[in-house]
């Protein structure tokens, strides 16, 4: 089978390509999967450029987490699962687990049937932000009638933690560019600030909770006060954690997504019900996947960069 190698730290196109390795077999608890479609994150091409580990994420010279396809093999103890099965699973993270190729072998309680509203581009782009959104609304505790703040709204983070907030029944504010005003809006934010103007953002009401989704970026002031929770994906400086906690924030908490097939599950229902969409940037063949990661790497990304494996799944 085709499978992505890298050569080493570097850019993209010089230590990204494709080689000829077995097809994997199952072991006991874990299925084949043939791959359809892979989702990129901003953590796979940061692991690339430095070739090691990225904090207690695992680096390997054979990428991949998101994964979406069909089953093609069961190993013994995963007899839920059935050949010909249509799923999709965030696999394995933080260890590796080597998706990009055209066959992945996932871990049976990794995995969840993949949503039939969804393309397999969809469904494959999804697991790694939407497991990310989900967990940080958890962490946060939003409940229905409260206030949320997504900063990155467009993001892949950002773009389901809007949608899956407003399905708890909170109201959702996020930051974005102008431009994607009206595509955040149909996500379901109530409000959205372009993050560049200074007097919107002062404008932005007291919320109960804030998920950060971007770099270096905290809320307004006016938007913490006395028990806000405060979600980073991407971690904050010591400086502005204090100054977080200063405003009245609860303790700020940094969150590392986990695999996890029960709450992919959960997704997977929002989806079928119309309450949860992927939203596309752009997809790429696999072995385009150069591209696909200068793509990621530009930062002009809205939603999600998918790897296309097999078009037909």
């Amino acid at each position: 089978m085709r499978s992505v190698k890298y050569s080493g730290a570097g850019q993209a196109a010089e230590v990204i390509s494709l080689t000829e390795i077995e097809n994997p077999q199952a072991g006991r608890g874990e299925v084949v999967v043939k791959v359809g479609a892979v989702g990129l994150n901003p953590v796979d091409v940061k692991i690339r450029a430095a070739a090691t580990d990225f904090g207690p994420i695992e680096y390997t010279d054979r990428p991949g987490w998101d994964v979406a396809g069909i089953v093609s093999a069961v190993g013994d103890g995963a007899d839920r699962w059935s050949v010909g099965d249509r799923v999709f699973a965030l696999a394995a993270f933080p260890a590796a687990a080597h998706t990009l190729a055209e066959y992945a072998i996932v871990a049976a309680g990794d995995l969840a049937p993949a949503p039939a509203s969804w393309s397999t581009a969809q469904a494959g782009a999804a697991p790694l932000v939407a497991l990310t959104a989900w967990q940080a609304l958890e962490a946060a505790g939003v409940t229905a009638g409260q206030r949320v703040l997504v900063l990155g709204g467009a993001g892949g983070v950002g773009h389901l933690a809007i949608q899956f907030a407003k399905a708890r029944g909170a109201e959702v504010i996020a930051t974005a560019s102008e431009a994607k005003n009206d595509l955040v809006r149909s996500w379901g934010a109530g409000q959205v600030i372009d993050y560049r103007d200074a007097a919107e953002l002062a404008a932005v009401p007291r919320v109960d909770a804030v998920i950060i989704t971007v770099d270096d970026t905290l809320p307004p002031r006016g938007a913490v006060g006395e028990g806000t929770a405060v979600i980073t994906i991407t971690g904050l400086p010591d400086e502005q954690r204090e100054q977080l906690e200063a405003w009245g924030a609860a303790p700020v908490e940094r969150i590392l997504v986990r695999a996890d097939g029960t709450q992919l599950a959960e997704i997977a229902a929002l989806a079928e019900a119309g309450a949860a969409t992927v939203h596309l940037d752009s997809t790429f063949r696999l072995d385009e996947l150069a591209a696909a990661q200068e793509r990621v790497e530009s930062g002009r990304v809205t939603g999600k960069v998918a790897v296309i494996v097999d078009r037909d799944l």
